[in-house]
């Protein structure tokens, strides 16, 4: 889980299909944009987007690549930004909920959705749960990659607690080592549920996957839908 991002054109076009599929007519909000994995297919799809991320160096990447006019980024944290539009989608990939650490936090961010949510609109949260079967005594080591060039070593601790689960993914190869830390606040579907009833939204739909294959309860990946009530 959280291990480097997959920009696999297969997997990304899956997504954008799925939010296309669920977006409206109106426009379109990503909470934690990044580069434009999914932003920039997606806008060149015809969607009126907005996206905010709290790195100005990954909104820098964003610009700087072609199809970036279309859409409009603001840097900060996804708590604090309001573009005062109503929105018919907001969305979170990859995790990108969990990158708030606490619990408030999470709740904030569901209302503050809710409250930019259109009536009828849509938000999308993708998450990965924690494998508990990786652990010993909260932590673990572990090969996510191998090939004949490179290797990407996995290292986990995680504090029960809290909640929250620190991973530094670690490449190896010719080029020499990089190194890719992520800190989250792990969240079971149910807790999810639980916070969007809080705040307003119910769940209508659960995929394991952006294909929505059917989910099972304690599958480690799921793509839960909420409306309004």
């Amino acid at each position: 889980m959280f291990d480097i991002v997959n920009d696999d054109p297969v997997e990304v076009a899956g997504i954008v299909d799925f939010l296309r599929g669920v977006a409206g007519d109106g426009p379109v909000l990503e909470a934690g944009i990044g580069t434009g994995r999914i932003g920039l297919p997606l806008a060149a799809s015809g969607v009126e987007l907005y996206g905010v991320d709290i790195s100005q160096d990954m909104v820098d990447q964003l610009l700087a690549k072609p199809g970036a006019d279309k859409i409009t980024v603001a840097v900060g944290d996804m708590n604090d930004v309001d573009f005062g539009r109503e929105f018919s989608l907001v969305y979170l990939a990859q995790g990108t909920f969990g990158a708030l650490l606490e619990a408030d936090a999470q709740r904030q961010f569901l209302k503050s959705a809710r409250k930019q949510l259109a009536d009828g609109g849509r938000l999308v949260v993708e998450t990965m749960e924690v494998d508990d079967s990786r652990f010993t005594h909260d932590q673990y080591v572990t090969t996510s990659l191998l090939d004949v060039t490179h290797v990407v070593l996995s290292a986990a601790i995680r504090e029960p607690e809290q909640q929250l689960l620190s991973i530094q993914n670690v490449l190896l190869s010719q080029h020499g080592i990089q190194l890719y830390p992520v800190k989250f606040r792990y969240y079971t579907a149910a807790e999810l549920d639980e916070m969007a009833d809080q705040a307003g939204l119910r769940l209508l739909e659960r995929y394991s996957d952006w294909r929505k294959a059917d989910y099972t309860p304690g599958d480690l990946r799921h793509i839960s839908v909420y409306g309004t009530n």
